[in-house]
């Protein structure tokens, strides 16, 4: 092979490793927060770059032809011995971090890195006057040293350092992990042999690149699979804390109701808009609107469609009859104060879903389908579903419960008013599903009736 054909198949391969260590190291520090044990692998790749520029300044400085060249060469030769051992340096360091994250790696193992390291680099700088590693002879070509099976010792060593860290841990980590450090063991060691057995042939950051390659790819599988998990640990800390928050603003609006009626009057508006909002899913009525998620929301939302009523001065809710005109107008603000009170107290924390059907509950339960309801008089389908469904509960509750204004309703004499209101006060396709399910409606009625709270 003439030596033109083999320094372009030399500089090819080391133009090669440094375009993958460069892409390498760059998308690594590209990450804002990565792991202390990818800076090293980024160094290493680094210092890999430095070895192959150097190595292909060395194929194109032999000859005597130009003055440039018999600087160049000496000094390149000089700092592809010093650079190369800093790819042991740190890729040991890269090791020892990575195993750090799951178990303390001994001080020792560094240590002896470091030490031959100093010592390569020291005989490296002797190799620059006494030909230790290498010599550049009168014709200014590079030749080995008589010495040079001392940094293949140096090398070696280094590489039996590595496997048995690999060795000592592997059990820690998974077989693709293993694989990974093992590759930068065997392909450079194995490229080196052959360069080695065959001067003239730079295989050695070819090997290099082949194990930084599979090394690179996983540690995009750990990366993506510590963000998977990261990600599932977030999404249950969040359902953790809506279902915390949820369950307090639905103790708190327990709470409230108790303490102005006395009663199970939420528990049980919540569990039939509950029921409601899942018999339409089921029968596909409104199937554009109720889905999965609309049922297990109203479930909660409708729990806060009269916490307006803590606004409301006390002897009007516990009037034992009838109110008054001015009365009525004082309770009817509830409604829009409810709505705004959800909206400021619940804006961070919750879904804004979650937010918008809670408000659109407390403002809109009063509304009428005939447009005569309080307090935007809305008519038919402009009034939210959500309320709707509620304003079903919440009178058909009221119908059949005690209050301290009026006298209750049997069951039967209740339904029937809901059916004659029927297209007036109430949505009519939803009072068709809703006496569809008379029995289960009667069954939360009494699971939750006002004796079961002095129980």
């Amino acid at each position: 092979m003439n030596r033109e054909l083999l320094n372009a198949i030399n500089v090819t391969l080391d133009g090669y490793s440094i375009l993958i260590s460069l892409i390498i190291a760059i998308s690594i520090f590209s990450i804002k927060k990565v792991e202390k044990s990818a800076k090293w692998f980024a160094l290493t790749n680094i210092a890999s770059v430095v070895y192959s520029v150097t190595d292909i300044i060395m194929w194109v400085s032999e000859g005597t032809d130009a003055a440039w060249k018999l600087v160049l060469l000496p000094l390149s030769s000089f700092l592809f011995y010093f650079s190369g051992i800093f790819i042991f340096l740190f890729y040991i360091r890269y090791i020892i971090e990575y195993y750090n994250s799951i178990e303390k790696v001994h001080k020792g193992w560094w240590y002896f890195c470091i030490a031959l390291c100093v010592l390569f680099n020291v005989i490296t700088c002797f190799s620059a006057f006494f030909n230790v590693y290498y010599t550049i002879t009168p014709e200014n070509t590079y030749q080995r040293g008589k010495l040079f099976n001392i940094s293949v010792i140096i090398e070696v060593i280094l590489y039996i350092e590595a496997l048995l860290l690999v060795i000592k841990h592997h059990k820690k980590m998974s077989n693709a992990e293993n694989i990974g450090f093992a590759s930068f063991i065997f392909c450079p060691f194995i490229t080196q042999i052959v360069q080695i057995a065959n001067y003239g042939i730079a295989l050695n950051s070819l090997g290099l690149t082949i194990s930084f390659f599979i090394i690179y790819i996983n540690m995009n599988q750990r990366l993506k699979t510590r963000l998977d998990t990261t990600e599932n640990q977030l999404t249950m800390l969040d359902n953790k804390k809506t279902t915390l928050l949820g369950d307090t603003i639905i103790n708190l609006a327990n709470l409230i109701e108790y303490n102005e009626t006395g009663s199970n009057h939420t528990k049980r508006i919540t569990k039939i808009a509950r029921l409601i909002a899942k018999t339409c899913r089921k029968n596909g009525l409104y199937d554009n609107i109720i889905d999965k998620d609309f049922v297990e929301i109203i479930s909660k939302a409708s729990a806060l469609h009269d916490i307006g009523n803590i606004s409301v001065p006390h002897p009007i809710i516990k009037k034992p009859a009838k109110v008054t005109p001015e009365e009525y107008e004082t309770i009817k603000t509830h409604a829009e104060i409810g709505s705004n009170m959800i909206n400021d107290i619940l804006a961070v924390g919750f879904e804004r879903e979650f937010i918008k059907m809670a408000c659109d509950i407390a403002k809109y339960h009063h509304e009428r389908w005939d447009g005569n309801g309080y307090p935007e008089h809305l008519k038919g389908k402009e009034i939210p579903l959500s309320a709707r469904i509620v304003a079903l509960a919440d009178v058909f509750d009221a119908l059949v419960t005690p209050r301290c204004y009026k006298n209750t309703v049997s069951f039967e004499e209740a339904f029937h008013i809901i059916d004659n209101e029927s297209g007036k006060r109430f949505d009519p396709e939803l009072v068709m599903e809703f006496l569809k399910i008379k029995n289960k409606v009667i069954e939360i009625i009494d699971t939750y009736s006002d004796s079961s709270v002095e129980d």
